[in-house]
């Protein structure tokens, strides 16, 4: 109605007062502005108005800006994002609450790799192929995404585009280094010979734990080797192969973990002909980690989790192709993925599965179908539908259908109406976790079987409905959602004391280790929710950018009937970004999270059921101020980063715990103050 209301005023006021047709085009440059363009939600290039789901999208001047050295900490500044911090080593990452138990229900996608752990059922957010500097783009669909992506893409899917080999400058390194140990090195080259083009990047990180406490937190050392060769006819042939060894420690509700060695080996072939994708990918995970898990009742440790060791292996081929067929354009493809996992910890040492994805996504061009057949001309009007069936031999098959209208009233002014349906598949660790323990006090307990092979598919069904405006020559963009999502069949760990059985032990009754009933099961109860999202970008003059966002979300549990279970979740951001023609930027974003409920572990011990706590509101402060010199072929920028000033609140009721608890408020413990230095050529 407003897009409505101002294209009437200018009707009017043309119509009343002559104007040429040079004044005509700078009003009407006034409203509208060109749409960005986006890729992710339809597997093609489309403007952003005519997504068929909700899409947040960063540039690498977004990212720059942002000061983020990790993807988590960019993403907070995602409406209706999740970011649940453990440690610098663990972060758990999700889109308008879902109902995951730790949080991790997004896909992440680096240049088309799926990163996901597959026994953990969720990437390692925090260590990357590449550093944050190498990063061209990233796109996340907020919502549903399995009609494309399949099992991972349970509440949204980050899609991360780095810098391609022949682009950006042709050497740059960075170096940063502050508060919490934090170090930094990252350097990377590429050089073109003809149509063959050459990237190479290395990188080490290390941080402390944000306690004080001098103890490791995350330490990655990776390496990045990457070709292309353009064979003409808009054909190329895309190369990758990179590895990492990482380690770190985190605290959790029962014990802290100390990741001694997880090493990543990959490779990844592209190749590309107009409208056809042909990608081969590898992928061996090597972990070995101290769980620090102690099974301990009213004080007294019964039992303790050994050293786990393992390797994973991921081999995956995928296929797509699109035709233009009259008004439509349909995208199809298929996908097949193993995946192995060797460990002691699991029923069986061997455990794997084989999975197989088929899609068909079909774009109607509606408004031109109908000019075409009844003459009626209509602003652009299109229509998606798309339907994508999953096999997987270790779990079950599932249909991800998805459809959406998209009408854009006005040029960049969209409306988006749609319904997405998606699932998340049980994890290794969920079906066939098979502990063998040590009895501290030689009571007899010999495993812990928390396994559980019939478990179902997480599956949610999202209804959404989307506006989006931009005014003023692009410098006012509105963007506003609304979802209501169904969930089905989550996945959670239940303990329940009435299916524990006891052994009597010199007389005294204690927890049988092998008989606790406890482990991963479906709650078939089912839960709904809704999120409101109001996004707000405004760049009143060209070196200013100023940005505003806030969320709402509410579940309610259909187990009880009730919304008390879940109080309603509030979230706010704002921020804003600055240069000057002298080379000085700066930057601030602040972010808000309202109190609320949530299930933790009870301190006393771990056996015991979950006790309810109330988190309290957290408030987060971050800023950046950087100078740039520019003397070619050299640019040089150097700067300071603050982060998390605001956050005394919060370490407060953390330090009432346990040091470095879960962080279920979604913000880090620790101020950190960097400096850095970063350089091209």
């Amino acid at each position: 109605m407003l897009v409505k209301g101002l294209v009437l005023v200018i009707g009017v006021l043309a119509y009343s007062v002559p104007v040429t047709a040079q004044e005509e085009e700078l009003e009407m440059e006034l409203f509208f502005t060109p749409a960005e363009t986006v890729t992710s939600a339809a597997r093609h290039a489309q403007p952003l108005e005519h997504s068929p789901s909700a899409i947040t999208v960063f540039t690498k001047e977004d990212i720059q800006a942002s000061g983020a050295r990790t993807l988590p900490e960019l993403l907070r500044q995602v409406p209706g994002m999740d970011i649940n911090i453990i440690s610098p080593t663990w972060y758990s990452v999700g889109v308008r609450g879902g109902t995951v138990q730790m949080g991790d229900s997004a896909l992440l996608l680096v240049d088309g790799r799926d990163l996901t752990a597959e026994f953990l059922g969720a990437p390692l957010w925090s260590v990357l192929p590449c550093s944050m500097d190498d990063i061209e783009r990233v796109e996340v669909i907020r919502g549903p995404g399995s009609s494309l992506y399949g099992a991972n893409a349970y509440t949204g899917v980050v899609n991360v585009t780095t810098v391609p080999a022949g682009s950006g400058h042709r050497a740059q390194a960075s170096v940063r280094g502050g508060e919490r140990g934090m170090r930094e090195i990252s350097v990377r080259a590429t050089e073109s010979f003809g149509p063959l083009s050459l990237g190479l990047n290395a990188g080490l990180d290390h941080e402390d734990l944000w306690t004080g406490r001098g103890e490791l937190g995350r330490n990655v050392l990776r390496g990045r080797l990457d070709g292309k060769a353009d064979l003409g006819e808009e054909t190329s042939l895309s190369v990758e192969a990179g590895a990492y060894l990482a380690n770190g420690f985190f605290a959790h509700q029962v014990g802290e973990t100390d990741l001694k060695d997880l090493t990543n080996i990959y490779g990844r072939a592209r190749f590309d002909h107009r409208d056809l994708m042909v990608q081969a990918l590898y992928d061996r995970l090597d972990f070995s980690a101290d769980m620090g898990f102690e099974l301990n009742y009213l004080g007294t440790v019964l039992a303790e989790v050994p050293r786990v060791d393992g390797a994973a292996n991921k081999m995956e081929l995928e296929v797509q192709h699109a035709t233009t067929l009259f008004f439509n354009r349909l995208t199809y493809g298929a996908e097949y993925i193993y995946s192995g996992t060797h460990s002691e910890v699991l029923a069986d040492p061997n455990c794997d599965e084989h999975r197989i994805g088929v899609f068909a996504q079909d774009e109607l061009q509606l408004d031109a179908l109908l000019e075409e057949l009844a003459e009626v001309k209509l602003p652009p009007l299109m229509v998606t539908a798309g339907l994508r069936f999953d096999y997987n031999t270790a779990a079950d098959w599932e249909l991800s259908p998805r459809a959406a209208l998209v009408f854009a009233p006005a040029e960049s002014h969209s409306i988006r109406l749609g319904y997405a349906h998606a699932f998340l598949k049980p994890t290794f660790m969920q079906t066939s976790l098979h502990l063998v323990v040590i009895d501290v006090n030689d009571m007899g307990f010999e495993q812990l079987d928390l396994s559980n092979p019939s478990l179902k598919n997480q599956t949610i069904d999202s209804l959404e409905l989307g506006w989006s405006g931009s005014f003023f020559s692009g410098r006012m963009v509105l963007r506003l959602d609304l979802a209501y999502n169904w969930y089905d069949n989550r996945i959670w760990f239940n303990t329940d004391p009435g299916k524990m059985q006891y052994r009597n032990i010199g007389g005294v009754l204690v927890p049988d280790i092998e008989n606790l009933g406890i482990g991963y099961e479906n709650d078939e109860s089912g839960d709904r929710g809704h999120n409101v999202e109001l996004q707000v970008i405004v760049r009143p003059v060209d070196k200013l950018r100023l940005f505003a966002q806030a969320g709402y979300r509410q579940v309610f549990d259909e187990k009880t009937g009730l919304f008390n279970t879940r109080e309603p979740v509030l979230k706010a951001a704002a921020g804003a970004d600055v240069r000057t023609s002298g080379g000085l930027s700066a930057s601030v974003r602040g972010f808000y999270c309202s109190s609320y409920n949530k299930p933790i572990g009870a301190p006393g011990g771990t056996l015991e059921p979950a006790i309810r706590v109330k988190l309290p509101e957290v408030f987060l402060l971050n800023a950046r101020v950087a100078f740039e010199l520019s003397r070619d072929p050299v640019q040089l920028s150097a700067g300071v980063e603050v982060f998390n000033l605001l956050n005394a609140r919060f370490r407060e009721f953390a330090g009432t715990t346990m040091v470095n608890r879960y962080d279920f408020g979604g913000e880090r413990l620790g101020r950190r103050i960097v400096l850095f230095l970063r350089g091209s050529l």
